[in-house]
């Protein structure tokens, strides 16, 4: 029975439909484009962009310059720029993905290496080094290596010989399967560590000695890193988590799901490997060629290359 004095919430609900939009060719899109007064000085260009990008994905890079209440585009606005907002990214894309492939062999060749040392060659085994969580334990650790190892059983000659010759432990060593399990299985393996001199041991490898303040890089890195291997649009977006600020190194950030804060992370982690990479070079160069893109977007400030981390 409902008590007095209170009363539940009314949930209203828009009333679902029946999808009815039809699909639009490139020319179709491209006129209505221009209706809306887009300007565009190379047709062919136009349709060469709407037909092998896809007009929903341009619109990604477009839909914040239309005007809600008129649905039209900015007085002179010409698709080459939306074009140049399509390649800034997909270049900025390109950068990150080889940048975040050399942190990700270098924070899983860390872990592996300290854990092997310290807790023996297959101390994923070991179910006393580690505190699970409701979100994360031993048995779905060790479900994840072994499907892992499973599928790449006969494709990697180092799986290979380990079962040609071992039948015990179950699993191959701990430097062996590195080469076989995702970021995410590290970065969720750190997690659960149960000693805390585990943990700043290898974070202090980066030079980072707060280990939630690594904790929070690594699991930031990986999610970075499935947004560009999906293709997923980085200008004018945030990501869905946020690296903690590092404040004793002053890496503070104004908005930490801006791609200027995980930026900063992959250069402050390259920096600790003393590896050779091009992450810095490689921003620069692209922000220069696409000067019509306002850097802000990605959140960077203007200053960037002098900000802490940097």
């Amino acid at each position: 029975m409902q008590k007095a004095g209170f009363s539940c919430p009314k949930v209203f609900r828009v009333p679902l439909t029946t999808f009815s939009k039809r699909a639009s060719s490139p020319n179709d899109l491209l006129t209505k484009l221009q209706g809306q007064g887009l300007t565009v000085a190379d047709q062919q260009k136009a349709l060469y962009y709407l037909q092998y990008v896809g007009g929903y994905r341009l619109k990604g890079y477009w839909y914040h310059l239309v005007d809600p209440s008129t649905n039209r585009f900015p007085a002179g606005y010409d698709f080459d720029s939306i074009a140049a907002r399509c390649e800034f990214d997909r270049e900025l894309r390109s950068a990150t993905i080889e940048a975040i492939d050399r942190l990700e062999v270098a924070i899983r060749s860390t872990i592996a290496n300290y854990l092997s040392l310290s807790h023996g060659a297959h101390w994923f085994l070991d179910s006393r080094i580690f505190k699970p969580t409701t979100d994360w334990g031993l048995g779905q650790l060790l479900q994840k290596v072994e499907s892992e190892v499973k599928r790449d059983k006969s494709k990697k000659r180092f799986v290979t010989h380990y079962f040609d010759n071992h039948d015990d432990p179950y699993l191959p060593p701990s430097w062996s399967i590195s080469e076989c399990v995702s970021f995410g299985l590290w970065s969720r393996t750190y997690e659960i560590l149960r000693d805390p001199n585990d943990k700043k041991a290898i974070s202090m490898k980066f030079a980072i000695d707060q280990p939630g303040v690594f904790k929070s890089w690594i699991h930031a890195l990986t999610v970075l890193r499935n947004v560009v291997a999906h293709h997923g649009q980085l200008l004018k977006s945030k990501l869905g988590v946020a690296p903690s600020n590092y404040t004793s190194k002053g890496i503070t950030f104004v908005n930490n799901k801006h791609f200027f804060a995980v930026a900063t992370v992959i250069q402050y982690m390259l920096a600790q490997t003393n590896l050779p990479h091009r992450w810095k070079d490689d921003l620069r160069v692209i922000f220069a060629k696409y000067p019509s893109v306002n850097i802000v977007e990605i959140g960077f400030p203007q200053d960037w290359e002098t900000a802490s981390g940097w």
